[in-house]
């Protein structure tokens, strides 16, 4: 069975359930699938939207750094779940020690730069996920496989 991604240009993306029972969120959110990253993350923008106060999480003990420049990082260490679609049923992915929230530099600015913030599937989602994720540029394909 597989769960189709969609190839944009900010990368591969995935559609999918985000669910935080603790802090009674349940969300759909566009993750970028992203295999350079060894953990998941929430993006700032989208934190704001589920009401996760950034300030109020604990801190994550290292810095975070990418293509993109620094981040401030939290933990959000609720146990979380990520739903992922096969054709109307759900594939449960169990990320047990939460996942990172961060907020992109305001470097130059005397704001925080919601619109630059996406949400990752890093690593640990797919190797707690138990999925292949298959790419197929020449043929414009992506997906999920069980």
């Amino acid at each position: 069975m597989r769960s189709p991604l969609v190839i944009t240009e900010r990368g591969v993306e995935c559609i999918a359930r985000f669910v935080c029972p603790n802090r009674k969120i349940s969300t759909t959110l566009d993750f970028i699938v992203d295999t350079g990253s060894g953990l998941s993350f929430i993006g700032y923008k989208d934190a704001l939207q589920m009401g996760v106060e950034f300030d109020e999480l604990g801190p994550y003990g290292r810095p975070v750094a990418g293509f993109g420049g620094a981040a401030d990082a939290r933990h959000l260490s609720d146990p979380c779940y990520v739903y992922v679609d096969f054709d109307k049923e759900l594939h449960q992915v169990d990320l047990p020690e939460g996942v990172l929230v961060y907020r992109p530099s305001r470097k130059g600015s005397k704001r925080w730069k919601t619109e630059e913030s996406v949400s990752l599937l890093g690593r640990d989602f797919e190797k707690a996920s138990g999925l292949t994720l298959a790419i197929n540029l020449s043929r414009g394909e992506a997906y999920l496989e069980k």
